[in-house]
């Protein structure tokens, strides 16, 4: 079993959903109901935001990272709407999942599993061990303050929700020398999905998860969980990792390009 699942989702919105909920008296077209629920989201923030609900929500890139207990990574890559389903997608997550001891997010807790779970519910899987089933609190669901399970370092860096302004992923990762967002936002996803630039969005997600997971090794660093030495070598050994995963992959590369961004440390 490996120790740490770093992961990060891209979605997009379950339109279909959308017009049986907002439209059920069947006189819109799915792009109307669509825009009729997107200004009815508006005007009930206020004109702040337009974001759907989690049940709203359909994966469309989960990108995994998979680290050891000396978080050296052992396997990155994505799994996509261009090669899977729906319902292969979701359940190819929970495989993995099965697979991993411990998993790191940004905001995961507030976003990304609570999606996962309800696609889950849809598709009729059983999770017993996310849930833990016949045990006791200590789960990844009910454990919010333990290392074992989970560790969302959005809730963490917030103080666990008591930090007003916490900051967002592009913020902090910039902040330590990352590029954070630079080619696209998690906004750009539904645009970019339309036009079927699914190769795009999947590669976003996987620098947004490999962002994740140095941002998390400098937490490890902060929190003396690792010393600076013990950083060092983890930070260098995902350098040539990623170094050598670029230099097989061609011209043009993400990985390549992401890492002339990366200010090293």
């Amino acid at each position: 079993m490996v120790r740490y699942l770093v992961f990060d989702i891209e979605t997009i919105v379950d339109k279909e959903l959308v017009k049986a909920v907002y439209d059920p008296e069947n006189a819109l077209t799915l792009e109307q109901a669509y825009d009729h629920a997107r200004d009815t989201l508006l005007e009930r923030s206020g004109q702040q935001s337009d974001f759907f609900p989690i049940p709203f929500h359909i994966p469309i890139a989960v990108a995994t990272l998979q680290a050891d207990e000396a978080y050296r990574i052992r396997s990155l890559g994505c799994i996509g709407a261009d090669r899977y389903s729906e319902p292969d997608l979701i359940t190819r997550f929970w495989q993995v999942f099965e697979g991993a001891q411990t998993l790191v997010t940004f905001n995961g807790r507030g976003f990304d599993l609570p999606v996962l779970e309800m696609r889950a519910m849809k598709y009729k899987l059983s999770l017993p061990r996310y849930f833990g089933a016949g045990e006791s609190r200590s789960t990844y669901r009910g454990s919010r303050y333990s290392d074992a399970y989970h560790i969302d370092i959005c809730d963490f860096l917030s103080n666990f929700g008591t930090v007003y302004r916490r900051g967002s992923l592009d913020m902090l990762a910039k902040l330590i020398g990352l590029p954070g967002k630079y080619t696209m936002a998690g906004e750009d996803v539904e645009y970019l999905y339309r036009q079927g630039r699914q190769k795009e969005i999947n590669q976003y997600c996987i620098t947004d998860v490999l962002q994740t997971y140095f941002l998390f090794l400098r937490v490890e660093l902060l929190r003396a969980r690792l010393d600076f030495s013990a950083y060092q070598s983890a930070v260098g050994a995902a350098r040539d990792y990623l170094e050598q995963s670029a230099a097989s992959a061609g011209a043009e590369n993400f990985l390549a390009d992401f890492l002339q961004r990366w200010q090293m440390p």
